[in-house]
């Protein structure tokens, strides 16, 4: 989709303080040698819901971050989409809601959307399909992978899971970033990679252990090769880089950056670098192993750290990227336009 007067009016992250490193986690049992050398992971996020870390928590303090970062107005907003992956800690309730009344948001639409790991790039391009390009809206992003539903360790193979949060007020006025494309892919195909031959039937709750993906992958496989799924996976994540691309009227080696999901080293190369023939000096790899992959927040995590520790130039491009289980692709090309009030550090 290409948008002609289109901003990331403003942003901004929340990640906990805390740190654990994957080292004591070999040390300890928790996390196996090989997957430690697979991933190259050296620490981990960790959120801490004593210290009001919880997922929505984390959503509300990057969504303020991001109004403050924008100079807009509560009153100004009129569609927040709030993306998760996992939890929200709570059946039978609206995490939209409450991170729209946290937030003093007034009147406005709350949704939640579950594309996974897609999710922030499929809430910007919701956003300006919404108001066809002319109206505000919040998106945010957050996740906490706890035992007992989740080890971030052991629960899937190839990477390791970090807590964190994102925002981004998206709207017609100039802002940091003019957002030029958003392109979205799924192929639905690749649904049962993450569900393998787990019931429906509410499960979660008759559960002992953490959530096995590495189980469910399995199953996957009984039905399907695994080469197949990489085949897809190449192809629609080039589609949907190159739709971007096209719709921004950007060549490829136009791009900057690359902020990729904060997946394991291996996971990397296979489901990103080889598809977008892109190298990892050209992303921000440091920034996954040091904190983990935070599902939907990565890219605006990813943006937010480029901005804050790098130098851009106006006219910079960069590309985002998200993988969502199900599976769903999202990229969008976005140019740095100097009208920046951060500050790096």
């Amino acid at each position: 989709m290409k948008w002609d007067s289109l901003y990331i009016e403003g942003f901004g992250s929340y990640l906990p303080d805390a740190r654990v490193q994957a080292a004591d986690m070999v040390a300890a049992g928790r996390f196996e040698e090989v997957e430690h050398q697979k991933t190259g992971q050296t620490s981990a996020a960790v959120s801490n819901p004593d210290l009001g870390e919880s997922a929505p928590d984390m959503a509300v303090l990057a969504g303020r971050a991001a109004l403050k970062d924008s100079g807009i107005s509560t009153e100004d907003v009129d569609l927040l989409v709030h993306a998760v992956v996992l939890h929200n800690g709570l059946e039978a309730w609206n995490c939209g809601a409450y991170i729209q009344n946290e937030l003093g948001i007034e009147d406005c639409l709350p949704i939640e959307i579950r594309t996974a790991c897609a999710g922030a790039i499929v809430g910007m391009e919701m956003i300006g399909r919404w108001f066809d390009g002319r109206g505000k809206g919040l998106v945010t992003a957050s996740d906490a992978w706890r035992e007992p539903l989740f080890d971030r360790w052991t629960s899937d193979s190839g990477l390791v899971y970090g807590d964190g949060a994102g925002a981004a007020v998206i709207g017609p006025d100039p802002g940091p970033f003019r957002l030029l494309s958003t392109s979205v892919v799924s192929d639905a195909h690749l649904e049962q990679m993450h569900r393998g031959h787990d019931s429906l039937a509410m499960q979660v709750y008759s559960t002992d252990g953490p959530l096995d993906l590495r189980k469910r992958v399995a199953g996957f496989t009984e039905m399907h090769s695994i080469d197949e799924f990489w085949s897809r996976n190449s192809a629609a994540l080039s589609r949907c880089a190159e739709t971007a691309l096209g719709d921004a009227a950007t060549h490829h080696g136009e791009i900057t950056r690359w902020i990729v999901p904060n997946f394991g080293n291996v996971l990397l190369r296979k489901q990103c670098f080889e598809p977008l023939k892109i190298r990892p000096d050209q992303t921000l790899v440091e920034l996954g192993r040091e904190i983990g992959h935070t599902g939907a927040a990565d890219p605006l995590l990813g943006l937010d750290l480029l901005r804050r520790t790098e130098t851009l130039d106006p006219g910079d491009r960069i590309m985002l990227t998200g993988i969502g289980v199900g599976f769903t692709w999202g990229c969008a090309v976005v140019e740095y336009t100097g009208h920046d009030n951060s500050t790096k550090g």
